[in-house]
C-alpha cells in the first residue's frame, strides 16, 4: 500500500472539506445532490498505481480534495473489493458509486444469433441486444448484489451504467430501437402476422411498408419499461434509496423513454452525467467564452428530463484527457456546471499520477472549497495561469525549419478543398505592413447553429486580431501585420461547419492530431516527405458516415485509395513510392456504401502537418 505523510494522523482535518476522518459524512445521503452538490470522480488516474485496484489511499486523497462520491473504473464485479471500497468510503466520509458499462459483449456463433444488437440500417455489434434475456439476466445479477451491499452500508449510493458505444462497428450510444430476432418475433406473434425471411438491413422497411413500424416501436419500449420496472421493484425490495446514474445524459432513446419512467423514483432520483461540457467547446476558445457556452449547454440539456416530469439531479461532466481541459479550466468548470445543475462528475483520465494529477487535484480542491464557502460565481473569476497556443508540433514534426511559399498578394479562391468542423488551427505566411484578408463562410449543421469565431496570433503568441462571423453567414477575417513570417489563424464553430472562401496570403491546415471535414474534400496538398520510409494516411467514418480516402499523384494519378464501410470505421492507406518534395493531393470523397458526412484525417508521424489548400501554396 501506498505510503503517505502523516498517514496515522487519522484525527487530521481534511483539507478543505472541515472533514475529520472516521467522523460523520460532510454530508448526509438525503442531502447529495439536494442541499449538497454532487462531486463525483471516476478514477482512471490513481487506480493504475495499484495495477487498477482500488486502495485505502485513493479514497482518503479523493476525500482531502472534497469530493463526495468515489467511483473506481474497474472492480465492479468483485463484491469483496465493492465492500471493502465502500467501507473505506464510510471511513472517511464520502460515498461510493459502482462504475459499471450498461452493455454486454455477445460472443461469435449461435449462441447469440439472432440476439445482438441490430439497427435500423442492418448494422450488427457483437453485443448482447437490450432485449435479450442474457442482457437483463447479467444487468440485474449485479445490481441485486450492489443493492445488498447498499442495503448493509448506505455509503454505496447507486451504480454508474455507462451506454456509450464502444464494440466494434458502433454508430451511436445505447441503445436505439432494435431490429434482432428476439423483439421481431414477440412483435410478429402479438400481432399475430407472418413474418417472412429478411436481411438485417431490410428489417426496418419492411416494418415501415406495411405500416406496422409505430406500433413496432410502442411494443419494443413497452418491452424495455417492463424490464427496467422488473428491475427496479426488486431493487426496491432490498433498498428503496439506491439509485441509478446515467450516462451519457441526457440520454438514448433507452434511457429516455424506459429509464427516465421505470427507474426515477422520489426515493430514488435518477442521477444523470452529461458528457458535453468536458472541455471547451473548442479548445481554442477562451476559458471565459467556454465557461458560459458550457453553462448554456447544461441549461438547454437538462430541459429533457425537466420536461419528462421524472425526479433526477443532472451533473455536468468533466474529462482532463479532452484538449482544452487544462487543470484551471477543470477547476472553474467543476464550479460552473455545479451552479447551472446538481453538481459535476470527472471522467478522471489523461493526467499521469506523480506528473500532473497533483496539479489537477489543486483546482478540484480549489472548486470543492469555493462550493463549501458560497462562493458559486468564482468561475468568473480571471484566468490566473497563462492561456495560449504553440507551434511546437510544426518544428516537432518538420524536421527542420519550415520553409513557406512566398506572399503574392494575389487573392486565391479556396472555395472547392474543403468543409471544416471542429477547432483547427491554420498557417498563414504573411508580410509586414500588406493587409491579409481571408473569406469565410460558416454553415449550421442540425440545430448547431454557432457563429465561426476567429483569431490570428503572431509567432510570439501575441493576439494581432479576432472577430465573428454569424450562423449561416459570409466574413472576412482581416488584419495587418507588423512582422514578416508565419502567423496562426484559429478557427472555431463549435459543431457548426465553416470553409475557408478564399485569402490573399498562403493558408495551410494543421493536422498535428486529427482534421475534421464535412463532406468530403476536393483536395488537400502535401509535399512528399523526404525520408523513403513508406508513410501512411488515415481516416474515421462514423457509423453510417462513410469516406473514401484517395491519394493523388503530381500528375493525378490515383496512387492508393481506400474507404470505410458500415462495420469499419477507420482505413489506413499506405504510400510506398514517391518523389520527395513533390505535391501529392488528398481527397475525401464518397465511399461505396453509407453517406458523406463528417470525417477525420489523420496524418503519419513524422509528416508535416500542415495540408494546404492549393497547389501552388505548399508549405514545405
Amino acid at each position: 500500500m501506498r505510503q503517505y505523510r502523516g498517514v496515522c494522523l487519522w484525527v487530521a482535518v481534511v483539507a478543505g472539506t472541515g472533514l475529520a476522518l472516521g467522523m460523520e459524512p460532510v454530508a448526509t445521503r438525503t442531502q447529495l445532490g439536494r442541499e449538497v452538490k454532487f462531486r463525483i470522480l471516476v478514477d482512471k488516474v490513481m487506480q493504475p498505481v495499484a495495477k487498477w485496484t482500488t486502495e485505502e489511499w485513493m479514497i482518503r486523497e479523493t476525500a482531502e480534495a472534497g469530493f463526495n462520491v468515489y467511483s473506481p473504473r474497474h472492480g465492479f464485479a468483485d463484491m469483496n473489493a465493492v465492500r471493502q471500497v465502500t467501507e473505506w468510503c464510510r471511513t472517511y466520509g464520502i460515498y461510493h458509486m459502482i462504475w459499471m458499462r450498461g452493455t454486454l459483449n455477445a460472443p461469435e456463433g449461435t449462441q447469440s444469433d439472432g440476439k445482438r444488437v441490430v439497427t435500423a440500417n442492418g448494422n450488427e455489434q457483437l453485443l448482447w441486444s437490450v432485449n435479450s434475456d442474457e442482457f437483463w439476466e447479467w444487468t440485474t445479477r449485479y445490481i441485486e448484489q450492489y443493492a445488498r451491499i447498499s442495503a448493509e452500508n448506505p455509503h454505496l449510493i447507486g451504480v454508474f451504467l455507462d451506454y456509450e458505444n464502444y464494440a466494434k462497428g458502433k454508430q451511436g450510444n445505447l441503445y436505439s430501437l432494435g431490429y434482432d430476432d428476439v423483439i421481431l418475433e414477440a412483435f410478429a406473434k402479438a400481432q399475430g402476422v407472418e413474418l417472412p425471411e429478411l436481411e438485417l438491413g431490410a428489417r426496418a422497411p419492411w416494418l415501415k411498408r406495411q405500416g406496422l413500424h409505430d406500433a413496432f416501436e410502442e411494443f419494443q419500449v413497452a418491452h424495455w419499461r417492463e424490464r427496467c420496472r422488473t428491475l427496479r421493484e426488486r431493487v426496491d425490495a432490498i433498498g428503496p434509496m439506491f439509485q441509478f446514474c446515467l450516462y451519457p445524459a441526457p440520454g438514448t432513446p433507452f434511457m429516455v423513454r424506459a429509464c427516465y419512467p421505470e427507474w426515477a423514483t422520489e426515493k430514488a432520483p435518477l442521477i444523470l452525467g452529461d458528457a458535453s461540457t468536458y472541455s471547451r467547446p473548442s479548445r481554442f476558445m477562451s476559458q471565459a467564452r467556454s465557461l458560459k457556452e458550457n453553462r448554456d449547454r447544461l441549461v438547454s440539456r437538462s430541459a429533457v428530463p425537466r420536461e419528462a416530469g421524472i425526479p433526477f439531479f443532472y451533473t455536468g461532466g468533466l474529462d482532463p484527457v479532452v484538449k482544452g481541459a487544462d487543470p484551471e479550466f477543470c477547476g472553474k468548470n467543476a464550479l460552473v456546471c455545479s451552479a447551472t445543475t446538481d453538481g459535476y462528475w470527472v471522467f478522471y483520465e489523461g493526467p499521469r499520477y506523480k506528473v500532473d494529477h497533483p496539479h489537477y487535484f489543486r483546482w478540484f480542491t480549489w472548486a470543492n472549497k469555493a462550493m463549501d464557502e458560497g462562493r458559486m460565481d468564482a468561475w468568473q473569476e480571471p484566468r490566473v495561469e497563462e492561456e495560449g497556443w504553440s507551434l511546437e508540433l510544426i518544428r516537432k514534426n518538420s524536421g527542420g525549419p519550415l520553409h513557406a511559399p512566398p506572399v503574392t498578394g494575389e487573392d486565391v479562391s479556396y472555395s472547392t478543398a474543403a468543409q471544416f468542423r471542429g477547432d483547427h488551427l491554420f498557417v498563414l505566411n504573411c508580410k509586414a505592413d500588406q493587409a491579409v484578408r481571408i473569406k469565410l463562410q460558416t454553415s449550421p449543421v442540425g440545430r448547431d447553429k454557432n457563429a465561426l469565431t476567429w483569431e490570428v496570433r503572431d509567432t510570439l503568441w501575441e493576439e494581432v486580431a479576432s472577430g465573428e462571423v454569424g450562423s449561416g453567414k459570409e466574413g472576412t477575417a482581416q488584419f495587418t501585420p507588423t512582422a514578416d513570417g508565419l502567423h496562426l489563424l484559429r478557427l472555431s464553430a463549435g459543431r457548426s461547419a465553416y470553409r475557408i472562401q478564399g485569402a490573399d496570403v498562403p493558408i495551410g491546415a494543421m493536422a498535428d492530431g486529427k482534421l475534421g471535414t464535412i463532406g468530403g474534400a476536393r483536395r488537400l496538398y502535401l509535399p512528399g516527405p523526404p525520408s523513403t520510409v513508406p508513410f501512411k494516411l488515415s481516416v474515421n467514418g462514423w457509423g453510417a458516415e462513410t469516406v473514401r480516402l484517395n491519394v493523388h499523384d503530381p500528375q493525378d494519378n490515383t496512387i492508393a485509395s481506400g474507404q470505410t464501410t458500415l462495420s469499419e470505421r477507420r482505413v489506413t492507406v499506405e504510400i510506398k513510392t514517391w518523389t520527395p518534395g513533390e505535391v501529392y493531393a488528398i481527397e475525401l470523397t464518397k465511399a461505396d456504401e453509407g453517406v458523406l458526412e463528417d470525417a477525420q484525417l489523420y496524418l503519419d508521424k513524422g509528416m508535416l502537418p500542415i495540408l494546404s489548400l492549393h497547389p501552388d501554396q505548399v508549405f514545405r
